[in-house]
């Protein structure tokens, strides 16, 4: 027996939506298939076994193409004789190898029905990009020098900053989040970084201080600088075409996943750490809201 299901495009949005927002499990209509060439579907199927310590478990990877005429794909089944070691499972599209939506994890028991996808790919303008003076507050709390100085360029942002025997300088590359924490939206990576800490510093912190500092308000879903994404994202909803509501729009969020497909840089802006109002644009995002979140 094959895992099968069809991708469909949202294109009415409020149409799909509002049967969500009025409570109800199941979306409404505005949808048609998906009908796009190099679109992929790919399902991770976690194996709890002994020997393999690390949660969720041995990932056992399964690939499709999508038609290209009804969105259709049929994915093989788990193997009958590691089924009594999968629980959970994860679904992703890529088009043309870039992310296009994901789930969290779900039991394996639901891949037995039809994995019907729906996405819907907001339009955000520039102007409703993430600002500098945004990413200023969330790196606030990383333990950077005051004096730090911050510079936007096409691969990313570079960081150069000092004080009191503590130089730093480092570059953090921005991704688009693949993984089944739907909580987490971008992968802020560091990158060639370079911290060297001397006297009067060293009496009070060292580089690795600094480093696991910065890698904290980067990296978790708590932190400022994905609070800050989640904020932009809102935006969308609120303001034209759409124009919900803030309690509306997060009855939607609640019910779909965030893919960001791409993260550019239009402009090379430099500016200093402690401006948090300049509001020069620097990060524009381009994303794919899912439905469902898992299955």
């Amino acid at each position: 027996m094959s895992i099968t299901g069809v991708v469909n495009v949202i294109n009415d949005p409020k149409a799909f939506f509002l049967p969500i927002v009025l409570g109800q499990d199941t979306a409404g209509g505005g949808t048609a298939p998906l009908k796009s060439s190099g679109v992929t579907v790919t399902m991770v199927t976690y194996l709890q076994i002994p020997f393999w310590p690390l949660p969720p478990g041995l990932p056992l990877v399964m690939t499709a193409n999508v038609s290209a005429t009804d969105g259709s794909f049929t994915l093989p089944d788990v193997p009958k004789e590691l089924l009594p070691w999968a629980f959970l499972v994860s679904l992703s599209l890529t088009v043309h190898g870039r992310p296009f939506y994901r789930t969290e994890l779900f039991p394996v028991s639901h891949t037995q029905k039809p994995l019907n996808i729906y996405v819907y790919q907001p339009s955000i303008p520039s102007k409703d990009g993430v600002t500098a003076g945004e990413i200023s507050t969330g790196l606030a709390n990383a333990g950077l020098p005051g004096n730090t100085t911050l510079k936007a360029n096409s691969w990313g942002l570079g960081v150069v900053g000092s004080k009191s025997g503590a130089d730093i300088q480092f570059g953090i590359q921005i991704v688009p989040d693949t993984s089944t924490n739907l909580s987490l939206y971008l992968d802020l990576a560091l990158d060639g970084w370079d911290i060297s800490v001397g006297f009067p510093a060293d009496w009070c912190t060292n580089a690795d201080d600094i480093l696991n500092n910065i890698r904290s308000a980067l990296q978790t879903s708590g932190s400022t600088t994905n609070k800050l994404v989640s904020a932009a994202i809102t935006k969308v909803f609120e303001e034209p075409p759409l124009s919900l509501s803030s309690t509306v729009t997060q009855k939607v969020l609640d019910h779909v996943s965030i893919q960001f497909v791409s993260v550019s840089l239009p402009n090379k802006h430099t500016w200093a750490l402690s401006d948090e109002t300049d509001e020069t644009v620097v990060i524009v995002p381009q994303l794919t809201l899912g439905f469902p979140r898992g299955f």
